[in-house]
């Protein structure tokens, strides 16, 4: 699930994540969207059912949302995605947003089940389960190894050679 940010009438706005701790999450710009997902998707970015399934679940859809709020210290509204979870905005304003899933998760708007916001805040970038990072940073360090080793073989041919 893709969520932009098209319109507020307020600098700031709350946003609390409620899934499963196995679902990657990335926040950044809207004008990145696009590029982060063509170079992450199915390995920083993929559904939690695995990398090769990404490309089987069809298009993405767009869906317009229009939402207010008078509070940013409690959620306003919560906007649930069939399957996936649901985020929680707190917002003291009005906001347009852009919610892309695939075609037929069902989009849900509603009153706040838990009113508290998250008590810490996110910074850009990725939000990775801890087995995706762990998978992540075992594969790039086994790559830098052969990497190492190929050099460190080539170097001694040179030598050989010489």
């Amino acid at each position: 699930m893709r969520m932009d940010l098209n319109y507020a009438s307020v600098e700031t706005i709350y946003v609390t994540i409620w899934a499963s701790p196995n679902v990657s999450l990335h926040l950044g710009k809207v004008e990145n969207a696009d590029e982060i997902w063509k170079n992450h998707v199915g390995i920083r970015l993929q559904p939690p059912i695995g990398e090769d399934r990404a490309s089987e679940l069809g298009k993405w859809q767009e869906r317009e949302v229009k939402v207010s709020g008078s509070s940013w210290d409690v959620n306003t509204i919560d906007i649930a995605a069939a399957g996936l979870g649901w985020f929680s905005l707190g917002l003291k304003g009005e906001a347009t947003l852009a919610l892309w899933t695939y075609d037929g998760v069902e989009i849900t708007l509603r009153e706040p089940l838990v009113l508290d916001r998250a008590p810490f805040l996110e910074r850009p970038g990725f939000w990775l389960p801890k087995a995706v990072s762990d998978a992540i940073g075992s594969q790039s360090k086994l790559e830098s190894q052969k990497r190492k080793k190929f050099e460190e073989s080539t170097d001694d041919l040179s030598e050989v050679s010489a």
